[in-house]
């Protein structure tokens, strides 16, 4: 009762509040929310010349590209609680996906600026209601401030209206439209701005688009390049599709006269998913990482405003800005007084040059095993409660450089600001254990293209542990550090560790697979190779081979055959007990007769 009260209390407080202002015309906001669409996939971005978005270039041409725009989480709930909210989700418990629904409690922009005045819509996605549960309506649009709603992601959705504008008897009504999603969003999206053209209105238009499930949709998909992989033509026809209906909707603001007097926000929900099996066709080049990361990959997206005549046209915005600004930049067109629980900014002096600086003094993000910081050009990653990363994203080598060793007064003070920020959330606790599926994103991603991890001093057993960086032809040791020596592959398990092991994944070998591995190991001991195949996002406890390693001087081939169905694309190497053996090599042999994946010592030399 308490936080409804709260709410009321509030919501009372800004009608008081809206009822003082002048009738002076407050501009109308559009937020555009896209899904798992990478930072590439804006054609104004100059990255991918297959990408075609020349209503989202022009939107970009007549306002503000945002380079550095950031979203507060690298998964779908999280970001959408946050931009919605204008505050870290963290705070009121959205962290990822599985923690919705948005809270009753929470104030959204709709409920923020009604007492301003505002009719307020919502189109697409809503993703913040009791997932897996029928939906309720206290938990979906209708019951967080906004007026009209068309909420639904694919063919069928929740509605106030029809697409011809009129009302429902017994609304919520649940409408189906077999034509593609974008199509049937855009329409209602057009027809709620041609309702309200003479009020002043916010508009959440949420876009299903490129998240999959991917479709061919016509006539976009036939003008995307026929040598592309289908699943990049899918995207690049998605995008299109999405596209068009943005050119529609700033046609209609020309139409109806409002154009100067609207401000446009686009903004991808996170970055583009890379992995096997969950490719939506979205490219997040030149960044590293993925959806899920919070590395730039997973976190900076395609991000634009635009208000013709109030925003200087052309602008490329080089600070950081984060999705949540949109919420305090709303309040303050609408003339109400900030909220100091809002932890975005007003983009709009910083935009117009009526304030220097940064707008953010630094950015911070939360999300399942890790955690970052952003202040200026420097970030600092950390995963799980020991590895750290330190970037400077100026440099042309972004987030492939780690600067620990070099800068680490830079890396304790970055530190010292998120622990101040986390300090602030419940619960505090930074960050969670390791979680197997950010283990997988960063073997990918950082950990096997050479970037170097740096274990926490003070969690290191009272001494800092450098990990070398993986370029062990792919291989990466866990609980152990890894080396090369007398022609043989090292492993020094750490202090404590009772199992260690390496990895290796970006493999394609067809099952079953046969593992060889030459080693050494005078004491003996136990083991098991675990897989992981095509499509699956863990490892199965069904899927381990185990195997005993005789305990003799000489060097020994321990064959372990793995019953995989399927294509193996990661495989772990286990090893059980305080020691751990040297191999002279590993081969991965699938099901033809080539090998398909090997270890030997580099340079190649006679093995022992």
């Amino acid at each position: 009762m308490k936080p409804i009260l709260a709410r009321l209390t509030v919501i009372l407080l800004l009608c008081f509040a809206g009822n003082a202002l002048a009738a002076a015309n407050r501009p109308n906001i559009i937020l555009i929310y896209s899904d798992d669409h990478g930072w590439a996939d804006l054609g104004a971005q100059g990255v991918d010349q297959d990408i075609r978005t020349p209503n989202l270039d022009a939107l970009a041409h007549a306002g503000v590209r945002f380079t550095h725009g950031y979203v507060s989480a690298p998964q779908c709930v999280p970001s959408r609680a946050g931009v919605i909210t204008g505050r870290y989700q963290q705070r009121f418990g959205v962290e990822d996906n599985s923690l919705g629904p948005l809270p009753l409690a929470e104030l959204t922009i709709a409920e923020r600026l009604k007492p301003a005045g505002y009719v307020t819509g919502q189109v697409g996605k809503w993703h913040l209601e009791l997932a897996g549960k029928k939906p309720q309506p206290a938990f979906l649009p209708l019951g967080q401030g906004f007026d009209e709603y068309f909420t639904g992601t694919m063919n069928t959705f929740v509605a106030s209206h029809d697409l011809q504008g009129n009302r429902l008897p017994n609304a919520p009504q649940t409408l189906t439209d077999k034509r593609f999603r974008c199509v049937w969003q855009s329409d209602a999206a057009v027809s709620f701005i041609g309702r309200h053209a003479r009020d002043p209105f916010f508009l959440y238009l949420a876009y299903f688009t490129p998240h999959t499930p991917l479709e061919s949709p016509e006539p976009w998909f036939s003008q995307t390049p026929a040598h592309l992989p289908k699943q990049r033509r899918q995207a690049i026809a998605m995008i299109a599709a999405m596209d068009d209906g943005i050119g529609r909707i700033r046609a209609q603001l020309r139409t109806q006269g409002i154009e100067t007097n609207t401000l446009i926000f686009f903004i991808g929900d996170n970055g583009a998913p890379l992995k096997e099996g969950a490719w939506d066709g979205s490219l997040n080049l030149p960044l590293v990482g993925e959806k899920g990361m919070l590395t730039d990959g997973g976190i900076r997206t395609p991000f634009v405003a635009a208000w013709p005549g109030t925003l200087p046209a052309g602008t490329v915005y080089e600070p950081p800005v984060i999705n949540l600004d949109v919420a305090a930049t709303a309040v303050a067109l609408a003339g109400l007084p900030h909220d100091e629980k809002l932890d975005g900014v007003n983009l709009l002096p910083f935009l117009r040059g009526e304030q220097t600086g940064n707008p953010h003094e630094a950015l911070f993000w939360r999300w399942r095993s890790q955690a970052a910081v952003r202040a200026d050009h420097w970030k600092l990653i950390l995963l799980g409660p020991q590895e750290r990363y330190l970037f400077d994203l100026t440099q042309p080598n972004g987030e492939t450089n780690n600067l620990i060793a070099q800068f680490p007064q830079v890396a304790a003070d970055l530190e010292k600001k998120l622990m101040a920020w986390n300090a602030t959330l419940p619960p505090p606790g930074l960050p969670r254990p390791a979680h197997v599926e950010d283990e997988m994103f960063y073997d990918a991603h950082v950990r096997l293209t050479g970037v170097a991890a740096v274990k926490h001093p003070a969690k290191a057993k009272g001494k800092a542990v450098e990990i070398p960086a993986a370029g062990e032809q792919g291989w990466l040791g866990r609980n152990c550090v890894l080396s090369v020596r007398d022609g043989a592959l090292r492993l020094q398990p750490d202090a404590g560790a009772e199992n260690h092991f390496i990895t290796r994944n970006n493999l394609d070998l067809a099952g079953p697979v046969t593992v060889t591995v030459r080693l050494r190991w005078p004491g003996g001991g136990a083991g098991g190779v675990s897989w992981r195949t095509q499509g699956q996002k863990d490892f199965s406890a069904g899927q381990t081979a185990k195997f005993a390693a005789a305990a003799v001087p000489d060097w020994q081939d321990v064959k372990v055959p793995l019953p995989a169905a399927g294509h193996v694309i990661h495989v772990r190497l286990y090893f059980s007990g305080r020691t751990a053996p040297e191999i002279a090599a590993i081969d991965l042999q699938g099901a033809t007769a080539t090998v398909s994946s090997r270890w030997s010592p580099k340079p190649a030399a006679s093995q022992p």
